[in-house]
């Protein structure tokens, strides 16, 4: 009977493991997603005004990270965009063909039970916790040239 219970216990952490990891694997397909629309929206209208790209990027972004399973406005929340001209440094401006690096990041909340606190504590980037929420921050990186 004892085996039966550590056994089950055991199995039962595996699957819930499953569901975690599967969630996670759509949250950074997402990320992915988000990232690569942001910086086609960037791209397309950086040379008129760079400020407005930015900010229309921005909401592109925090759009599809909302709106990706499992998203919603506390997750979406937790997520930035950084524009920089050569992955280090800032630019507040942009000329035709010039290369830019757009990189998000996107908070993802772990959600299920006991698996959460385990992966939270292996996962090797950046990660938050806020209260007794965990989250893990997914980064995406595109390079785009200004049309």
């Amino acid at each position: 009977m004892l085996e039966f219970l550590v056994g089950g216990t055991v199995l039962l952490f595996l699957m819930l493991a499953v569901i975690q990891v599967s969630l996670l694997w759509a949250g950074k397909g997402a990320v992915e997603t988000a990232a690569h629309l942001a910086a086609r929206r960037f791209a397309r209208a950086a040379r008129e005004d760079f400020r407005k790209a930015r900010e229309t990027a921005f909401f592109e972004a925090f759009r599809v990270c909302r709106e990706r399973p499992g998203g919603s406005l506390g997750t979406a929340a937790l997520t930035t965009l950084d524009i920089t001209r050569d992955g280090e440094r800032g630019g507040d401006r942009a000329s035709p063909g010039d290369a830019m690096c757009v990189r998000l990041t996107h908070g993802v909340e772990l959600i299920v039970p006991w698996v959460d606190r385990v992966l939270y504590a292996l996962f090797p980037g950046k990660k938050l916790r806020l209260g007794d929420r965990h989250y893990v921050m997914l980064q995406s990186t595109r390079w785009v040239t200004v049309e």
